[in-house]
């Protein structure tokens, strides 16, 4: 991991917690950590609405003295052609789309500066924020069988993880 006087950042996985934090000499610290690190989803074939088993609240806590910086937390996948994998039919990150705080429900589509390209989608977005404090958003999972392969997709137990990661710039 990377760190200078610029640059802060924290990595979580929605499946599997990979928790950093990054420090300087001047201490300042950005961490990431989640309530949850399972979602499962009760799939209807054909079905575009699937809703996750429960919300993930991404809690991002920082200490950065007098400084001002920007928060971007963003979620994302290795590969954009394989979020999901199980017998038969990946399925893609843009079948995956995720609500942020009661927002309108997004897919991973984009390609941000962490993960796969086309695998995407940033939680918050250029937040300001300094000295010491902390924000918790929550998000909802929505799993969208109704396109391309997917209303056939075979049934089994399809896998994947999603990393979580701040950045303070």
């Amino acid at each position: 991991m990377r760190t200078t006087l610029k640059y802060l950042q924290a990595v979580a996985a929605v499946f599997l917690l990979l928790l950093a934090i990054a420090k300087t000499s001047r201490a300042q610290t950005l961490s990431i950590s989640l309530n949850s690190h399972n979602v499962n989803f009760n799939l209807v074939h054909g079905s575009a609405n699937n809703l996750g088993s429960n919300p993930v609240s991404v809690t991002t806590s920082w200490v950065l003295g007098n400084r001002n910086r920007t928060l971007t937390v963003y979620s994302y996948f290795a590969d954009a052609n394989n979020a999901l994998t199980g017998p038969g039919v990946n399925i893609p990150s843009s079948a995956l789309s995720i609500s942020v705080n009661g927002t309108a429900f997004r897919a991973l589509t984009f390609t941000e500066v962490y993960g796969g390209a086309n695998a995407g989608r940033h939680v918050v977005l250029n937040i300001p924020i300094t000295g010491t404090g902390n924000r918790t958003d929550s998000i909802v999972f929505n799993l969208d069988l109704s396109t391309g392969t997917l209303p056939q997709l075979p049934a089994g137990t399809y896998t994947g993880t999603l990393s979580i990661q701040a950045q303070a710039l």
